[in-house]
């Protein structure tokens, strides 16, 4: 959104009082976006989203075990979303793989950004791997893998999907056809992606300041901030409509395809399409349950409040983004701020929303 503090002053002052200017200025938080590169500019090791990782040798391609109780996890979905998870729990697939970003390159933009500077490792890789069939259902530890690669660049070598996953993945595009060819719908592109992967996209890290969203815990450290946003009742022109216009992600929840693709950011305030996704991750880890009833969360209000505190957005990604064709959600990687620290990368926690 924007480069410095100078470039966002400058910016906002056209559309903005000088107080409000100097509120949303204060406000605006780090982060890393992505940007597409030329294909085959980003060589191995380099930073992409979707297509395949680039692995050493010794370090296997994760695969999910089958869930303990499918069953739990099943019901959460309708009767045909249910069948297909049990369906899917039963092959034991690998997760997809969605992302790998390139530490050295991370740490390199992110220098002059205070602590977040030294939020991640200066080096290697970091792997994301997500279950994109059963994981919006199932927020939680086991629904993604996320490794941090030490080895050094030359020892790597790109990797193929494993052969369960590609054959899957080459089901699934043959059932779409199969009901597009009956409803005379067009056929899906062939570089378009599947539950088990997307399309292969080199990418490369811009630092930038982003305003945080009016639900996000980053907006709750700013009460100046979210008092003046609060909305009017008497019709007129406010700060909220301006600041709408200006970062229309910050209040709606609704994105397009030409917008899909800025959601996608590493660290930062995530930009959100409920309500703040590190909630979620605290109630799953800290009770073991999906969702709490409105009783149940107001019982613990102050326990959760204090505790989605503690956790950090390491990625979001946009699902859409990721397969390059229709897709509804983002997909969220979260971590305590402790874990991060120890670089306890098995400890991360997804969460997935949609409108």
């Amino acid at each position: 959104m924007f480069d410095t503090p100078a470039d966002a002053q400058a910016q906002l002052a056209q559309q903005l009082t000088r107080p409000q200017v100097a509120m949303v200025v204060e406000a605006l938080v780090p982060t890393l976006v992505f940007r597409p590169q030329p294909k085959g500019k980003v060589g191995l090791g380099g930073t992409r989203i979707g297509g395949t990782p680039d692995l050493p040798r010794g370090l296997a391609w994760p695969r999910r075990a089958k869930p303990a109780d499918i069953e739990a996890i099943a019901k959460r979905g309708n009767a045909e979303a249910g069948e297909e998870m049990r369906r899917h729990f039963r092959k034991e697939l690998p997760y997809a793989f969605f992302a790998q970003v390139d530490l050295g390159e991370a740490k390199e933009k992110m220098k002059g950004q205070g602590a977040l500077a030294d939020a991640l490792p200066g080096h290697g890789r970091l792997l994301f791997f997500y279950d994109l069939s059963a994981g919006p259902w199932d927020n939680g530890t086991e629904s993604a893998r996320v490794i941090w690669d030490e080895s050094p660049r030359e020892g790597l070598a790109a990797h193929v999907p494993p052969p369960d996953l590609a054959a899957a993945a080459e089901d699934h595009r043959a059932e779409i056809a199969k009901v597009n060819r009956e409803y005379k719908l067009p056929l899906p592109k062939p570089d378009t992606g599947t539950p088990y992967g997307g399309p292969a996209r080199p990418m490369s890290l811009h630092a930038t300041l982003r305003p945080p969203a009016i639900e996000s815990l980053e907006m709750e450290t700013r009460p100046a901030l979210k008092a003046a946003l609060a909305p009017r009742d008497d019709g007129e022109e406010s700060f909220r409509d301006a600041y709408e216009d200006l970062f229309p992600r910050a209040f709606d929840t609704y994105h397009g395809a030409a917008q899909a693709g800025r959601r996608n950011q590493l660290l930062g305030s995530p930009l959100l399409e409920q309500s703040d996704p590190r909630f979620e991750a605290e109630v799953v880890s800290r009770f073991g349950v999906q969702h709490l009833s409105q009783d149940q969360w107001k019982a613990h209000k102050p326990e959760i409040e204090g505790g989605a505190r503690s956790w950090r957005l390491l990625l979001q990604i946009d699902v859409g983004d990721f397969l390059q064709e229709n897709g509804e959600g983002t997909v969220y990687f979260l971590i305590r701020a402790s874990d991060l620290a120890d670089r306890r990368f098995e400890r991360v926690v997804t969460v997935y929303q949609q409108t």
